[in-house]
C-alpha cells in the first residue's frame, strides 16, 4: 500500500466531506490529518475498497468528535466564550457563492445522519450501495433518509411547506 499514493487520491474527497460535517475548516483539517493519520498506522485488510475503508475512518472521527464535543458542552465549567466559533474561512470550493454559504449552514442544521447520507449521495454522488457500505446501514434506511433529508433541507431553504 503506497501511503503517498492513497493521501495524494483521497485527501480532498475526504477533506470535503469532513468540512460539510463540521462547522470549522481549521477543525476540517486536523480531523482529515488525523484520518490520513490512522490510514497509515492501520493494516489495510481488502475487506472494501481502499476508498470505502478511509471513509470509514473519516465518519467514525468525526462522530467521535461530536460525542466528545457534546460531553464537554455537557460539563458545567464550559464557558459560553470557549465553545467554538462559526467561522466561515473563504476556500474556493466551500464559498464560490452566497447560496452555496446558505446550503452549508442548511446542512449544518440536519441531523448527523441525514447530512452524510446528503453528502455521500448528492453532493459526492454516491451510490445507494457504496453509501451503505461506508455507512454500515441498509439500503432502504439510506433511501428514506435521503427522502427525509431532502424534505427538511427543502424547508429549511424556504422551499414548499406541508404540501404549498
Amino acid at each position: 500500500m503506497d501511503f503517498e499514493k492513497i493521501y495524494e487520491q483521497h485527501f480532498q474527497k475526504i477533506y470535503q466531506y469532513i468540512r460539510y460535517m463540521v462547522t470549522n475548516a481549521e477543525l476540517a483539517e486536523d480531523l482529515t490529518q488525523e484520518t490520513f493519520l490512522r490510514v497509515y498506522k492501520s493494516t489495510f485488510r481488502h475487506e472494501a475498497t481502499i476508498t470505502t475503508y478511509i471513509r470509514q475512518i473519516a465518519r467514525n472521527i468525526v462522530y467521535d468528535h461530536y460525542r466528545k464535543k457534546a460531553l464537554i458542552q455537557w460539563l458545567p465549567f464550559t464557558k459560553s466564550h470557549e465553545q467554538e466559533e462559526m467561522i466561515y474561512v473563504p476556500h474556493d470550493w466551500i464559498l464560490q457563492s452566497e447560496n452555496r454559504k446558505v446550503l452549508y449552514e442548511a446542512l449544518q442544521k440536519l441531523k448527523p445522519v441525514q447530512r452524510e447520507v446528503l453528502i455521500y449521495r448528492k453532493i459526492e454522488e454516491l451510490s445507494i450501495q457504496e453509501t451503505c457500505e461506508i455507512m454500515g446501514i441498509p439500503a432502504m434506511k439510506v433511501a428514506n433518509t435521503q427522502r427525509s433529508a431532502l424534505k427538511a433541507l427543502e424547508q429549511l431553504l424556504g422551499g414548499e411547506r406541508d404540501g404549498y
